[in-house]
């Protein structure tokens, strides 16, 4: 069984050298074809592991040692096994899509399969390691890869520009992991986060040292504005960054503080605090995108505020929900951002006040969506409406009454912007501009990738005791955290707490489905008026032609809400620190430049200060 932890790294590897070795003769689509094979071998032998980790066990395989208490060791455990099955499964899927996706690009394939297999790579050995330098050199592995993957466009200027912002912002804040790392060190004499000597020496300094780099690598508030510059990416970058690798890689860091040592009743409160306040943010800006997939990206910052908000209530049916939610945002953020991609290939835009109608031109892409978008609303028969539904019982039996009352205001807004955007992209009237483009459902490649993440989506929304019971559980085991609920088919519970939740959801499925029955009832037929059913405005009628559209939601928001969003906004703070930063080396590049030209003076000057120093001393 030992053996099989390594066997992710190997065929990433060879995967990875493949690329570089026959990027040459290959052509672009077997490229992707190659890439997609290494990673399904190693997404196999990550599933290979599951039986290994029930009961909270956890597999230790020891590489080499390279100095007393520094040895290249892996532990993996229920919550490596979590993380390292998003990064291969949904990468293959990703990489799957991205075989026909990129094959029209004429240069960088070679560059990009290699990048996005190293990207996957990374994260594996991130939650795979027991050391924490080597877990800290894969961090910085992950955020060298979205570097240059967010700028592979890079001879566009916001291309570059956004993978700039996302390497200054994320790897600024890795300095903290770093740090916490030596103060670990410099208590327990330890790199192994498995030595006992590290839980006795972590303390508040370091929780939030590590918390700091975990709240850029996971978009969390303030440090989240780097990721809708993020978007500038070919779209399977997109997918991968948001749902699999790079924003998973803080929630990872999080959970895994678990295992560090017991936390204290106000760390779970700031983190709870901060998880809450990232789900409204990211939301509330949401609302006011035209961009397809600008909305999607702070639709992720949101999601994440979900997942941290469970890890914070810090109970075993919040770590479970948290980590539910985390797998379900996986499969349904990658969809959507597949999604959104098929549309761009085929349209050439993502915007979506040019978008509309195609649904008829694109029915794949839009009945996968639709399953997409009913998970990130909640919708029953979805992974979404479960791991939502756990959100909820978890804090309710926490005692956090306000969690579930901001959590189920966000859901209000999740799906207004999602409602927005599938009626502006798939509904409607096909603009002018797209008439005379030949829009048609994109390759089957893609659609696999897409088609296989969306049937997971209801699978594991119908029968959520699969993820439970041999992933979910295991993982919050081996954190300390023995979850004893139960959950069995379409995510019904039972319990103390989890029955009103569950009669609730009982009766909301209800009061859609009475209200659908009513609408179908009373619904006037387009005979009867003598044409289409005119929209509803509350005044005067709409313009001949005209339509709400995203523009309409999206001016609404703005316009409701606009001081919240300035005050929201941390990136003129930010901006104004760079722009004190760059005045304050270009001084000094100028004094340095007119010490050069004296350098027989300063050099004088040095030896004299030197000489009293010493003499003083």
């Amino acid at each position: 069984m030992e053996a099989l932890t390594v066997i992710p790294f190997i065929a990433l590897l060879a995967g990875m050298l493949a690329q570089l070795l026959l990027g040459g003769v290959l052509s672009r689509l077997w490229k992707g074809r190659l890439a997609f094979l290494f990673c399904l071998v190693a997404f196999g032998s990550v599933l290979a592991l599951i039986p290994a980790i029930q009961g909270g066990q956890a597999v230790d395989y020891s590489l080499f040692q390279w100095d007393k208490g520094i040895a290249l060791a892996l532990h993996v455990d229920g919550l490596s096994v979590i993380f390292g099955l998003m990064g291969t499964g949904i990468g293959a899927a990703i990489l799957l899509y991205s075989t026909r996706y990129m094959a029209e690009e004429e240069e960088g394939t070679t560059r990009f399969y290699a990048l996005m297999l190293v990207f996957i790579g990374g994260l594996v050995g991130l939650v795979f390691s027991a050391n924490l330098l080597v877990a800290y050199l894969c961090w910085e592995v992950i955020g060298l890869c979205s570097y240059f993957l967010v700028g592979f466009w890079y001879q566009r200027k916001e291309a570059a520009m956004g993978a700039r912002k996302v390497l200054v912002i994320t790897h600024v804040a890795g300095y903290g992991f770093l740090i916490a790392i030596l103060l670990l060190f410099r208590a327990s004499g330890s790199f192994l986060w498995t030595d006992p000597a590290v839980k006795n020496a972590f303390t508040g300094a370091i929780f939030f040292l590590m918390l700091v780099s975990a709240m850029a690598k996971s978009v969390m508030f303030p440090l989240h504005t780097w990721i809708p510059e993020a978007m500038n990416a070919p779209t399977p970058v997109s997918a991968l960054l948001h749902s699999a690798c790079y924003v998973k890689a803080g929630v990872y860091l999080i959970a895994r503080m678990y295992s560090f040592s017991a936390w204290k009743p106000e760390w779970n409160t700031v983190v709870l605090a901060l998880g809450c306040l990232t789900m409204v943010v990211g939301a509330l800006f949401a609302l006011t995108q035209t961009d397809l997939k600008r909305l999607l990206a702070y639709s992720t910052i949101s999601q994440l505020g979900y997942i941290i908000t469970g890890l914070g209530l810090g109970t075993p049916a919040g770590i479970a929900a948290g980590l539910f939610y985390c797998l379900s945002h996986g499969l349904f953020k990658g969809t959507l951002f597949l999604c959104a991609g098929a549309v761009q290939h085929e349209t050439g835009t993502r915007d979506m006040r040019e978008l509309g109608g195609l649904a008829r031109k694109m029915p794949g892409t839009h009945a996968i969506w639709l399953i997409a978008a009913a998970a990130i609303v909640g919708v029953p028969l979805t992974n979404g409406f479960v791991a939502k539904w756990l959100l909820y019982a978890a804090a309710l039996d926490a005692g956090k009454a306000v969690v579930v009352l901001i959590a189920w205001l966000v859901s209000t807004f999740t799906a207004f912007y999602i409602l927005k955007a599938t009626v502006s992209v798939f509904y409607g009237d096909l603009p002018e501009s797209l008439d005379n483009r030949p829009i048609k459902d994109v390759p089957p490649a893609m659609l696999a990738g897409m088609g296989a993440l969306a049937g997971l989506i209801v699978v594991f929304g119908v029968a959520p005791q699969l993820l439970m019971k041999w992933v979910v559980a295991p993982a919050a085991q081996g954190l300390g955290m023995a979850w004893q609920g139960s959950i069995t088919w379409l995510g019904l519970q039972s319990g103390s707490v989890s029955l009103p939740v569950t009669a609730g959801a009982a009766m909301t499925l209800l009061a859609a489905l009475l209200g659908w029955v009513f609408y179908a009832i009373t619904r006037p037929t387009p005979t009867s008026r003598g044409g289409t059913v005119q929209v509803f405005t509350g005044g005067d009628p709409l313009p001949e032609g005209d339509w709400v559209g995203a523009v309409d939601f999206s001016e609404l928001a703005g316009t409701t809400i606009g001081p919240a969003y300035r005050f929201m906004d941390p990136d003129p703070i930010y901006m104004g620190i760079w722009r004190l930063a760059r005045s304050a080396g270009q001084k000094v590049t100028r004094a340095a430049a007119g010490l050069e030209q004296h350098a027989l003076l300063v050099s004088l000057i040095a030896v004299v200060c030197l000489a009293a120093a010493a003499w003083i001393w």
